[in-house]
């Protein structure tokens, strides 16, 4: 389930392309064990970023 939703986030809202990855961070919460991946995407054809927060 996790890994098909971030391939399905990973096309462009605008023109639906794939984007590339600038950044990606996992964070481990060291009360709750809790992980965080963040990542930083770019659309090349539309001059984008976002930034996307999923919690695995």
């Amino acid at each position: 389930m996790d890994n098909e939703y971030l391939e399905y986030t990973a096309y462009c809202p605008s023109c639906g392309r794939r984007m590339e990855v600038a950044n990606l961070y996992l964070r481990i919460d060291q009360l709750t064990g809790r992980k965080t991946l963040e990542r930083v995407m770019y659309c090349k054809s539309c001059n984008i970023k976002i930034r996307q927060y999923a919690q695995l």
